[in-house]
């Protein structure tokens, strides 16, 4: 299930005083089974993009193709479309609106015409995936729930389309560290059981570079680069450039490479930073500093 973007450019407000170039000539190949990450400063273009691939945006210029399927074409099926990508929005919990969390999360399977007993077993493959309790909850209404719970919910409503391809924007923002843990911790469930290809736009450097096998990094409308975390985030200059920072254990690792300590610059991962201590300063030191390292992440995502 791969997508392919070929050469897109979109502009707002096209022909008035108000025109914006929002992206320019952008290409991407996207792998089936990829964790694909895209990150950028406000107004870069990211969800104007990634709005292109289930068509909530159109395209003016250039082509997109999604598993064969060319966005392109007038007579495009939508509800193919759409089934196969699943979209979640920040703040995803804001469109629940059902009586019930059950009636919620079928909405999307109701309107592809499915038998109710089709949509039955969605509904509760949904609900058990994002880790809430189907019985449980099913009758309850999605208002009533906490902040954790409602996002869960409004998730499984996309997941209920059993979609091949996940697509995320900012899937964090708002919650506390525990939040954004369990969310995190929940997307890879999905990619595992679910979807095999995610695509997760983040502000957050240290969750894109963790989870990331690949990002393509916006500027102004236009594609910076596509590099491996570990590739971007050991080239200063190009972060600076883009004014993009470091995740803090990427930072950790070039300002110890700085002080003449042979550790690699290009680490993105706290448990290959503490091996890099152990090797580098002895066992003792490599626990001390991992433990030391998590208390300030957790300090620093606070």
């Amino acid at each position: 299930m791969s997508i392919v973007i070929e050469n897109l450019s979109y502009v707002y407000s096209r022909k008035s005083p108000y025109e914006k170039h929002a992206l320019s000539d952008i290409s991407l190949f996207i792998k089936d089974g990829e964790f694909f990450g895209i990150i950028g400063h406000t107004g870069s273009g990211k969800s104007t993009l990634v709005n292109h691939l289930n068509a909530l945006t159109r395209i003016q210029s250039g082509k997109i193709t999604i598993n064969g399927m060319d966005l392109t074409q007038k007579k495009l099926d939508f509800k193919k479309l759409r089934s196969t990508v699943g979209m979640v929005f920040q703040y995803p919990e804001y469109q629940l609106f059902d009586e019930t969390v059950a009636r919620d999360v079928s909405f999307g399977p109701r309107n592809l015409k499915l038998p109710e007993a089709e949509i039955a077993v969605r509904v509760r493959e949904a609900i058990e995936m994002v880790g809430l309790n189907y019985e449980e909850i099913k009758n309850r209404s999605p208002f009533e729930l906490s902040g954790g719970q409602k996002r869960r919910a409004a998730i499984a409503g996309v997941l209920a389309m059993r979609p091949e391809i996940l697509v995320l924007d900012e899937p964090t923002t708002g919650l506390d560290p525990r939040g954004k843990k369990e969310i995190l911790e929940l997307i890879l469930r999905i990619k595992a059981r679910m979807c095999r290809t995610i695509v997760m736009i983040s502000h957050n450097m240290d969750e894109i570079a963790a989870l990331a096998d690949r990002i393509a990094v916006l500027h102004e409308g236009k594609l910076a680069c596509v590099k491996p975390p570990g590739e971007l985030f050991s080239e200063r200059e190009l972060l600076e450039k883009l004014n993009i920072k470091m995740p803090l254990v990427t930072e950790i690792a070039n300002r110890l490479a700085d002080a003449g300590l042979a550790v690699n610059r290009g680490i993105v991962g706290e448990d290959e930073l503490v091996e890099g201590i152990i090797g580098v300063r002895g066992q003792g030191s490599g626990i001390w500093f991992g433990s030391r390292l998590r208390e300030n992440n957790i300090k620093r995502n606070r």
